[in-house]
């Protein structure tokens, strides 16, 4: 029986290749990566094996990828890639797992495709027949790449790919956007996968409904969640932690709307670094 037993003992799982899946358990979500072919055909291929890389002054994303796979050689050649992001639909699954089985090529797996390609409404990311992928219609989001090939990860010939995508364009369907932009309220409905299993078993889990947990606000130096979202607003406008500690005192509900504030019109100055003297001179201008 499987179970939650406290007083079970451990025992050592063996080391085997694709550890990940054949000597232990890591769910997570996947992509869907297009690229175009020696053909100009846009290819599909899902991958679990994908991770934010940078994501402070840098913007990229992780691929590991199987040598020789048509993404690969893809890759490889036009440098150009898109991730795109789908939610749950359990008629698509098998389709899915079937876009992963390696040996196929373009013409030959694209044939059970259950998306629909369209071109990006990125100027300058449109389909071309040689670099540029469509992108898929259903997904909900989808991060426009480049290779980065000068930021080689490991290249000896014996292992895995792995690329260095640089995230040039985030697209999102308009409601995910708007969800983003004014407070999140609810995340999409992502597959989850568990990955190859037994020689013949691909597992796939249903998300159920997310839900969020209050972060503490008796833990740590009270300005941390302020300096937190105050440089998530706009990349351009960046806030100290001195100028932070001055916002202490804003009730919760409305720090984001004092913070957009504040950007406004560092913006409309032309500042780009939000420090104490700052703040006290427009609060000192509010209160005149």
């Amino acid at each position: 029986m499987f179970g939650r037993k406290k007083d079970e003992a451990f025992v050592s799982s063996p080391m085997r290749d694709n550890w990940y899946q054949s000597s232990s358990y890591w769910p997570s979500s996947f992509a869907l990566v297009t690229t175009v072919d020696e053909d100009g055909n846009t290819n599909i291929g899902p991958y679990q094996l994908s991770f934010p890389f940078e994501i402070i002054t840098g913007r990229s994303f992780l691929v590991i990828s199987r040598q020789n796979s048509n993404t690969d050689q893809n890759i490889k050649r036009t440098g150009k890639a898109a991730m795109n992001f789908v939610e749950f639909d359990r008629k698509t699954l098998s389709k899915i797992v079937g876009m992963g089985y390696p040996g196929q090529l373009t013409n030959e797996k694209m044939k059970d495709n259950p998306y629909t390609l369209i071109p990006s409404p990125t100027p300058g990311r449109e389909p071309d027949g040689k670099v540029m992928p469509h992108i898929l219609k259903e997904a909900f989001q989808v991060y426009e790449v480049t290779w980065d090939d000068q930021q080689p990860i490991r290249d000896d010939g014996k292992t895995p790919e792995y690329f260095v995508l640089r995230i040039e364009n985030i697209l999102l369907k308009e409601q995910w956007a708007d969800n983003l932009a004014n407070g999140t309220k609810k995340m999409p409905r992502m597959p989850i996968t568990f990955g190859f299993r037994d020689g013949g078993k691909f597992w796939f889990a249903e998300l159920k409904k997310p839900f969020w947990i209050p972060t503490p606000t008796d833990k740590g130096p009270k300005e941390e969640a302020i300096l937190y979202e105050a440089n998530r607003i706009d990349p351009e406008i960046q806030f100290t932690r001195d100028a932070c500690k001055q916002l202490t005192g804003i009730p919760r509900p409305f720090v984001k709307t004092a913070l957009k504030g504040i950007v406004k019109q560092a913006k409309e100055q032309g500042v780009t670094l939000v420090d104490e003297e700052f703040v006290t001179k427009i609060n000192a201008e509010r209160n005149a």
